[in-house]
């Protein structure tokens, strides 16, 4: 019997701010990957908090990411980041599921 291959479906973005929930979404995986790709461009001439964020994750590679997942090598969900911001008490959490 063949079996699928597992796939990462949609990204979970999870975010609170002052212990206060402020983004709760599920995004499409493939809306994510494009998003990244303009994201990184986009972020190497900005300074504030989304350029730092999309810095922790330049080095992030879909395709590896995505082989690693239909290899078994990391089984889902996995927690792609988690950071937390003491100055501005926000707490960013992206999940691929």
């Amino acid at each position: 019997m063949k079996t699928k291959p597992i796939k990462v479906r949609r990204i979970h973005v999870f975010v609170t701010e002052n212990g206060k929930t402020t983004a709760d979404v599920r995004i499409p995986y493939g809306m994510f990957r494009l998003g990244m790709k303009f994201g990184k461009a986009a972020a190497k001439n900005e300074t504030d908090g989304c350029a730092k964020a999309m810095a922790r994750l330049q080095e992030f590679d879909s395709a590896s990411f995505e082989h690693t997942v239909a290899s078994g090598e990391r089984v889902l969900p996995f927690v792609l980041l988690d950071e937390t911001d003491a100055v501005s008490a926000t707490h960013v959490v992206l999940t691929a599921e």
